[in-house]
């Protein structure tokens, strides 16, 4: 019978990794050599086509933060349009400011200005139109300071002949060029153009009525119970926003210029000596290089070969202009004749390197090989001394490897072989002390919450009740509800992501701010605004919070809520069915610093109901992986309609209770209800 030979496991790591490594450098080596081989015979037509690429993505961004910033500057005009209707239509809101009486000799200053000699005008529609300017004031310093960089004046022009008018340059702000006192706005384009428009206007550029330069005039007309009254506008100078536009860098004698489409004019270009030279060339060429500047006032996007320059374009629609890059073809075609030189001397390296790697590894993988096998060697005695019964036997340790791991591992085995039953008791005892504490925790919880029912046992005006489940012995969800004054209640239901302590502790933090924040005047969607900063700061764990709440004036019924993310709450008029109220859900609490949230208001009319609820009534699941779901929570709110809030919300948890049978509570069941009675 034949031997087979033996051989060291040192020589068989010797030879498994010298193949590997050997087989390795060469696999890569080929590829690499192959791939740089491929890419030397690319064309330069493809290299040209990336290029154009590049330049025509770069128009498009340059185009989007134009666009986007003229959007802006029409969104905010378009809010303050609405803020002077708001102020003309709502007395009640915006009530009249003092102001110093009217003189007759001011008065009939402002009558001749004014051309109002022969009309009804009064001195006391002149001081009403002026608490109504006292009230818009105190608006227009926002705008001002957002755009300071690019607008230059702020202003808003009544049909009755005021003029209130914010200006970067302040000397200018109460006097025209020729000198005359009151500015004859009525005349002027932007306000025509407003007046005949439904909503925000771009007017074309023009030059500044003060000399500033060129300038944009962004306008939008404000009403007076539904007529005309007058209109709000901002001068943007070109000059500023060009330069946020037309900066671009893709290499020598690249460069951007501005286009007007309506007249083909060059608008702004970092060759201002030049750019209306330029163009004109380019418009006054040989047929062959005609169709090139057709295609920049065409409207459309693209790019252009003229003669050995490449022009890429776009049109920003917002203001009737074309963006241009001017790119060199030279420029475009260098990068072809450096990749090729530089391909061929990677080839060249990539040999040598092949060879002096194979050397190296050839000793390193030798050294390796010994340097794995001597501590294997020495493990493989100290298991055989502990295997033989030998367990206050410790095995050597040398170096900090996986193999002296596996060392300590055998001694950590053999003193846990020795302590076992005293740890296990050990355990047992730190379980129970974990249980309690845990009881203790929910005990706590359950505290927080307000769980006194009737709760206003001698109040008749509503009656309110909530109960929450948690799904651990701590949970997430939580409700609140709490008197802001004699008038007006609050009522807060809300889920913390996640389970157990960490949403535990969140949900008090949670629940803490938003009942400090909130209080009369204070608009609910500030409240979830600073509550939600404040959360953002100290959410290590990154949890969030779903929250819904509502202000109710217990003697009108009028209710105003915010949504951060939460369940839409279900709504009960009287003698009708029991109804989803519909409304934006909102972004979560601790989700996203600064975020905004939007509320709403509706009424309440004796009889009616509200209930709200948490995920965890609806997402409830039986043992057939069914959801309890809206449906079903409708059917049962339906069912119990006449019943109290207490025995209403009683019966919905045994309508969940039934359909979930023996099956698990994964996540906590919050619910409140609340019945608006009246006076």
């Amino acid at each position: 019978m034949s031997m087979v030979p033996r051989t060291s496991v040192s020589e068989n790591i010797r030879k498994v990794v010298t193949r590997i490594v050997v087989i390795g450098i060469f696999i890569v080596s080929v590829v690499a050599i192959y791939s740089l081989v491929t890419l030397r015979s690319i064309s330069s037509k493809t290299v040209i086509k990336e290029m154009e690429s590049n330049a025509t993505a770069i128009v498009a961004d340059k185009v989007y933060i134009a666009e986007l910033g003229l959007t802006a500057y029409s969104d905010y005009i378009n809010e303050f349009s609405k803020l002077a209707t708001a102020i003309y239509d709502d007395p009640e809101k915006y009530p009249k400011k003092v102001v110093n009486p009217i003189d007759k000799e001011v008065w009939e200053e402002y009558r001749l200005q004014r051309n109002l000699a022969t009309t009804d005008y009064k001195i006391s529609d002149v001081e009403e139109e002026m608490s109504r300017m006292a009230n818009i004031d105190t608006q227009w310093w926002l705008l001002m300071e957002s755009y300071g960089n690019y607008v230059s004046s702020v202003y808003l022009g009544t049909e009755s002949g005021f003029l209130l008018s914010y200006d970067k340059y302040s000397y200018l702000a109460d006097i025209s060029p020729d000198g005359e006192v009151y500015f004859d706005y009525l005349q002027r384009s932007w306000y025509k153009a407003a007046k005949e428009a439904n909503g925000v206007i771009f007017t074309d550029l023009s030059q500044d009525y003060f000399g500033r330069g060129l300038t944009l005039t962004c306008a939008a007309p404000f009403f007076n119970k539904g007529k005309f009254a007058g209109v709000v506008a901002m001068d943007i100078l070109v000059g500023d926003l060009q330069k946020s536009v037309i900066d671009v860098d893709l290499g020598k004698g690249t460069y951007a210029f501005l286009v007007d489409s309506s007249n083909g004019n060059i608008i702004a270009s970092p060759y201002i000596d030049k750019r209306q030279t330029e163009f004109e060339n380019i418009k006054n060429e040989s047929s062959e290089y005609h169709p090139f500047s057709e295609n920049i006032l065409s409207g459309e996007s693209g790019l252009a070969l003229h003669g050995d320059t490449y022009v890429a374009y776009a049109p920003i629609n917002v203001a009737n202009w074309v963006f241009c890059i001017k790119i060199p073809r030279e420029l475009i075609l260098e990068p072809v004749y450096t990749m090729d030189k530089l391909i061929i001397r990677i080839i060249i390296i990539f040999v040598i390197i092949f060879v002096i790697v194979q050397i190296i590894s050839f000793f390193v993988v030798k050294s390796t090989a010994n340097k794995i096998t001597t501590p294997i060697r020495d493990l493989k005695y100290d298991v055989e001394e502990i295997s033989g019964g030998n367990l206050d036997y410790v095995a050597r340790v040398e170096g900090n490897d996986e193999i002296s791991d596996l060392a300590n591992a055998f001694n950590n085995m053999t003193l846990s072989i020795k302590n076992y039953i005293n740890d296990l008791t050990s355990l047992t005892a730190e379980k129970e002390r974990i249980g309690a504490e845990l009881n203790v925790a929910t005990h706590i919880q359950s505290s927080m919450l307000p769980s006194i029912f009737p709760a206003f046992p001698n109040d008749k005006r509503f009656d309110i009740y909530a109960t929450m489940d948690p799904a651990k012995e701590v949970g997430g969800d939580f409700y609140d509800f709490f008197m802001i004054d004699e008038k007006h209640i609050a009522i807060v239901v809300a889920d913390v992501s996640g389970k157990g302590v960490p949403a535990a502790l969140f949900m008090v933090i949670g629940k803490t701010l938003i009942k400090d924040h909130t209080g009369m005047e204070r608009d609910l969607t500030d409240v979830f605004y600073e509550v939600n900063n404040m959360l953002c700061e100290s959410n290590s764990e990154n949890l969030f919070i779903t929250a819904f709440e509502a202000v109710i004036n217990i003697e009108t019924g009028y209710l105003t809520y915010v949504n951060a993310g939460h369940e839409m709450p279900y709504i009960y008029r009287k003698g009708k069915e029991w109804t989803a109220y519909q409304m934006k859900p909102g972004f979560v609490l601790a989700g996203m610093e600064n975020m905004k949230f939007t509320g709403g208001e509706i009424t309440l009319e004796p009889g009616d109901k509200i209930f709200q609820y948490t995920d965890g009534v609806t997402e409830a699941t039986n043992s057939n992986n069914e959801l309890y779901g809206m449906d079903r929570l409708k059917v049962a709110l339906d069912a119990n309609t006449d019943k109290t809030m207490n025995e209403l919300l009683k019966a919905v948890k045994e309508d969940i209770d039934k359909f979930v049978g023996e099956a698990p509570q994964f996540d906590d069941i919050t619910m409140l209800g609340f019945e608006f009675k009246g006076l």
